[in-house]
């Protein structure tokens, strides 16, 4: 009785040890010094679908610097151009993406202040093949035409998602020198819980096999 206690402990705890490992990602904060720019601008974020890995991120705790999103101008569609799908939020409470179609991508007008600031918690999965998912930030004129970047792309951060541990010198970063930016400045958050915890494909399989090991150690347990 004993011995088949033990294993269905020790199956029930690798289990658990599943689910909470498929659940984790990393936090960063992503500070731009906007003192350059007055008036309405465009914040853009998107995740490229490259990858048949799945992959999720959220965008939090939003301070403009004395400036303020404006209502009503999110958008998850690029102005007709995408569908929308795996895009939602806005400005003011959080942006969630997921990478379930070929690009989700967000966009949403602000108010210039002193500088732009918001956490970044993302998933970093990658296949292994191919090429990997990646993440592209903007920041633009108010009508989305300009944007501020010395790269030809446009954005001011760009991030592959290709699996591992994720690490501030992964992010690549551009200034505008046009518009006199500094490029954005990346930190990791290593004390502070994640603002919006994101769970990662695949984590509910996960949990539903959790759910499985517990009732799996309940019937042994009891004889059935």
């Amino acid at each position: 009785m004993n011995s088949v206690k033990s294993v269905t402990f020790a199956t029930f705890v690798t289990c658990f040890l599943l689910v909470s490992a498929s659940a984790s990602a990393t936090s960063f904060q992503l500070t731009l010094d906007t003192s350059p720019l007055t008036g309405a601008q465009t914040f853009g974020f998107g995740l490229t679908n490259f990858d048949s890995a799945g992959n999720d991120l959220s965008l939090a705790s939003f301070d403009f610097g004395g400036g303020a999103a404006v209502t009503g101008s999110d958008d998850c569609t690029l102005g007709g151009l995408f569908n929308g799908t795996g895009c939602s939020g806005d400005l003011a409470t959080a942006v969630t993406l997921q990478d379930l179609d070929s690009v989700a991508f967000f966009t949403q007008q602000f108010d210039a202040g002193s500088s732009l600031s918001f956490v970044l918690n993302t998933s970093n999965n990658f296949s292994g093949s191919g090429i990997p998912d990646q993440l592209a930030m903007y920041v633009c004129d108010g009508s989305f035409v300009t944007c501020y970047s010395n790269d030809a792309s446009g954005a001011m951060l760009l991030l592959d998602l290709s699996g591992g541990a994720l690490s501030v010198s992964q992010f690549v970063t551009f200034g505008a020198t046009a518009q006199g930016l500094s490029a954005p400045i990346v930190t990791e958050i290593t004390q502070t819980p994640d603002p919006t915890p994101v769970p990662e494909p695949g984590t509910m399989l996960l949990v539903g096999s959790g759910l499985v090991c517990v009732l799996r150690r309940r019937r042994l347990g009891t004889g059935d």
